[in-house]
């Protein structure tokens, strides 16, 4: 045999039996998968009477939940989303509304959840999707900014999770979402009161994920690009141009194609939803030292992180081209 072919068997047997062996070290090491079990479930959603949380809603009513209980600060959108709701549910299955400010204390927080388990028992699926945007120059934006984007955006999903948590220990079972976004993995020009505080809401989640796993709790993350919902029509009104070109390299989805990944993801048990190509290369880019349960994802971020780290700088570079240039237009006028 000619010792080149030789060198080449030798060579691909090396890199299939290491390859063996990363897949066996995950399976030996990666934390257990906890599918959430949706059918005959009581979800409780907060931000759900409009886009990304209705939508959850809806696809919670398709997976045959008992009864979706949503919150949210104004009564009439509540109402107006359960008539929408109810389309997509039969006479075995309820909708509940209840009006809450999450921002407000938790002595508040505490007694709507209470309610919720009164009227249709323990919630053994929580969805934390309340929030919103602040963009701007940062020394522009309001100094008030950045403490009540903390407050929407990652205290009272804590807040409402530890209003939950304890019937959930108690059960030993259930499983708790929460919504980022991808501003939460990649900060961007006008984002530096938003993306702190979706960053800490993925801290707070990996925390949760580790402390809960003896409880058979499951953890699952949403990141969300540029979605189109009543929402991202109104930051549209007033987004800078620097966010407005910077999002559009990315493109739009719809709120359900988001709430399709979200739920399918929960039932698979896995612990970050990404959406969308990019969203997946920048889920497993910024994997860091967060859970991964899935093998096949462990074994993409491990030997494609390079390869994406080469692309998102690419990205990078051409953001700083758009600011440098919006800055330009600015400074001429």
């Amino acid at each position: 045999m000619e010792p080149l072919l030789v060198f080449l068997l030798a060579f691909l047997s090396f890199i299939c039996c290491s390859f063996i062996a990363v897949v066996i070290f995950f399976v030996a090491v990666l934390p257990k998968r906890i599918p959430a079990k949706i059918p005959g479930s009581h979800v409780f959603i907060t931000g759900g009477s409009k886009g990304i949380g209705k939508m959850i809603a809806e696809q919670m009513l398709l997976r045959r939940a008992k009864t979706v209980s949503i919150a949210a600060r104004n009564m009439q959108d509540l109402k107006n989303a359960k008539e929408y709701l109810e389309k997509s549910c039969d006479d075995s299955q309820l909708i509940n509304i209840y009006q809450l400010d999450v921002t407000s204390s938790y002595e508040n927080i505490k007694s709507v959840i209470d309610k919720a388990v009164e009227d249709s028992g323990p919630i053994e699926i929580l969805v934390n999707n309340a929030g919103y945007v602040i963009q701007g120059d940062f020394s522009e934006i309001p100094v008030s900014s950045f403490e009540s984007q903390m407050k929407i955006n990652y205290i009272s999903g804590a807040l409402v999770t530890r209003a939950v948590i304890d019937q959930m220990k108690e059960a030993k079972s259930g499983h708790i979402c929460f919504v980022s976004s991808a501003a939460g993995q990649c900060a961007i020009w006008g984002y530096s009161a938003y993306s702190p505080s979706k960053f800490a809401v993925r801290g707070f989640a990996e925390a949760l994920h580790m402390e809960l796993l003896p409880y058979n709790i499951g953890v699952t993350v949403l990141y969300p690009p540029n979605t189109e919902t009543e929402g991202f029509e109104v930051e549209q009104q007033t987004m800078p141009e620097e966010v407005r070109l910077i999002g559009e390299s990315a493109g739009i989805f719809t709120a359900k194609e988001v709430a399709e990944a979200l739920v399918n993801d929960m039932l698979k048990g896995e612990f970050i939803t990404a959406v969308g190509l990019e969203g997946k290369m920048l889920g497993a880019l910024t994997a860091g030292a967060g859970p991964e349960p899935s093998v096949i994802n462990a074994v993409i971020q491990t030997f494609l992180g390079g390869i994406f780290r080469c692309v998102m700088l690419g990205y990078l570079s051409t953001f700083n081209r758009i600011v440098q240039m919006c800055h330009s237009k600015k400074t001429k006028k």
